[in-house]
């Protein structure tokens, strides 16, 4: 039914049909011949099948075929005989045979289109994932250039880092090590199974006991970071060194160790400590000397205003080098454990006033708020005790978030207990853990100046503490405490004595 609704190719082919039919019907009138030139119809819906398709030369084969069949009903010489019915029924039979292969031959073309199209289609498929193939494999060139170049890279820092280093992959077999590595340990580790590296190195705790397996540095690194201090043998020399372990998991399994010779650092350590014994020695007296000199020109009458002043900053200068130079004998001693610390009575708020004039003098002007209860008093070192608390305010000003005020609070608990509160951004743990040994640093200068304090207030018989890690640090000094000789502490004051909550 769909070959009989008209469409544009359909209304043409009719004409076309009707037009050929009268054109044979003319031919047979001028002829007088009666219907021959029916096959000049037949031809006509054949071509326009072929050109627009087989329901146009349906509607072709039906325009051109009453126009016919009207004609052959009234013959030109007015007999209709037995050849004229053969034509027509020639042309009547005929013609649809012509037009049904002329629709298996749309269909094959048809067909043959939708087999170019996807044919084409699956050509571009084709050059399309081709094209991704090749996209891909640039891309994994590229990484694998990238991921060579970060591993040259790697290596290089690797092998500029004087301690060992060995890469244990998940199978607990040493892929990588360092110069220093090799150098200590020859190969060990490369390669071979965990239990060759244990009897070549001889694994032990720091008292000789020999550690289990399961206890081994690579095996426990594989699972968590982790740090310890084991005695080793190195297989090159025979003899035992002991070193501090720090190991790392790497994601996806397998560990990187990071061994450090503790002999080496002590020999280190006292290498610095005595040079900064000989520093602070040799300097004390020449810097004495120009404040002498310096203070004694101050007094001269007739100096000039500007110079004197120019002299005040000279003077400054030079307490501030002698400071210096203090603490470096400080760290000496402290190094050695010949700090001598006095075990004597004193007031607590005039040591914390004076902790405060020196943040001043090194240029902080943050607030401080004091909680401090009059008459308290402590058994200590005064000077050490300042000293001391000083570190703990420039290290709360160094580290507080800019506009925000430092809090000291006094109370008593059995001991005294001086806290120092900052607003900054606290402690991590692994700087907590280590925080008050020697040479350990957060940035910016953390860690000397806490080791001091540490020494200095076992010393005289105190204690420092951090109390609160994170956010905003909480330090907290402690000392014995000695008999109040002042007015029952029901008011808090400032460090010089003066009531209120107190803003230094």
């Amino acid at each position: 039914m769909r070959m009989l609704i008209p469409d544009r190719n359909a209304i043409i082919s009719a004409l076309i049909g009707a037009a050929t039919a009268l054109m044979c019907v003319w031919l047979a009138e001028v002829t007088n011949e009666g219907t021959p030139y029916t096959v000049l119809l037949a031809v006509a819906v054949a071509v326009s099948g072929l050109i627009l398709g087989a329901r146009a030369a349906t509607w072709g084969y039906i325009a051109g075929g009453v126009v016919v069949l009207l004609s052959a009903l009234r013959p030109a010489d007015g007999i209709f005989d037995a050849s004229d019915a053969i034509r027509l029924g020639a042309f009547y039979l005929g013609t649809p045979v012509i037009i049904y292969l002329v629709f298996g031959v749309e269909t094959s073309r048809a067909v043959t289109t939708e087999a170019l199209a996807t044919s084409h289609a699956a050509e571009q498929r084709v050059e399309a994932e081709r094209q991704q193939l090749e996209d891909a494999r640039h891309d994994i060139d590229t990484a694998l250039i990238a991921a060579e170049r970060e591993r040259a890279r790697l290596e290089e820092v690797a092998e500029a880092i004087p301690e060992p280093l060995v890469v244990y992959d998940d199978q607990l077999q040493g892929t990588y090590g360092n110069r220093a590595a090799l150098r200590l340990f020859g190969r060990s580790f490369v390669e071979r199974p965990l239990v060759e590296w244990g009897r070549a190195t001889e694994p032990r705790t720091e008292t000789g006991h020999p550690i289990e397996l399961d206890e081994w540095p690579q095996v426990v690194a594989q699972s968590e970071a982790m740090r310890r201090r084991l005695l080793l043998r190195i297989p090159m020399s025979g003899r035992d060194v002991l070193v501090d372990v720090e190991g790392t998991p790497i994601p996806g399994g397998g560990a990187v160790l990071l061994m450090r010779d503790v002999g080496k650092e002590e020999d280190e350590r006292r290498r610095l400590s005595r040079f900064a014994s000989f520093v602070a020695h040799e300097l004390r007296n020449p810097l004495a000397v120009a404040k002498a000199r310096i203070e004694l020109a101050k007094r001269d009458p007739s100096l000039p205003e500007r110079a004197s002043a120019h002299g005040t900053r000279a003077l400054e200068s030079v307490d501030a080098a002698i400071g210096i130079l203090e603490r470096l004998e400080l760290y000496s001693r402290a190094d050695t454990g010949r700090i001598e610390a006095a075990r004597e009575r004193f007031e607590l708020a005039p040591a914390l006033g004076s902790a405060i004039e020196r943040l001043r003098a090194r240029g902080s002007e943050r607030e401080v708020l004091v909680s401090l209860a009059p008459g308290i008093s402590v058994i200590g070192d005064r000077q050490l005790s300042e000293q001391a608390i000083t570190n703990l305010l420039t290290n709360a000003d160094r580290y507080s978030t800019p506009g925000t005020p430092i809090h000291v609070e006094v109370a008593i608990d059995g001991q005294v207990a001086l806290s120092v509160r900052d607003r900054g951004p606290g402690v991590s743990d692994e700087v907590a853990d280590r925080l008050f040994h020697d040479r350990v640093t957060a940035g910016r200068g953390l860690g000397l100046g806490l080791y001091l304090v540490h020494a200095t207030m076992a010393a005289m018989g105190g204690s420092v503490q951090l109390a609160v890690r994170r956010p905003g640090a909480v330090f907290v000094l402690r000392w014995p405490a000695a008999a109040a000789e002042g007015p029952p502490p029901d008011e808090p004051t400032t460090a010089d004595g003066d009531p209120a909550a107190a803003t230094a």
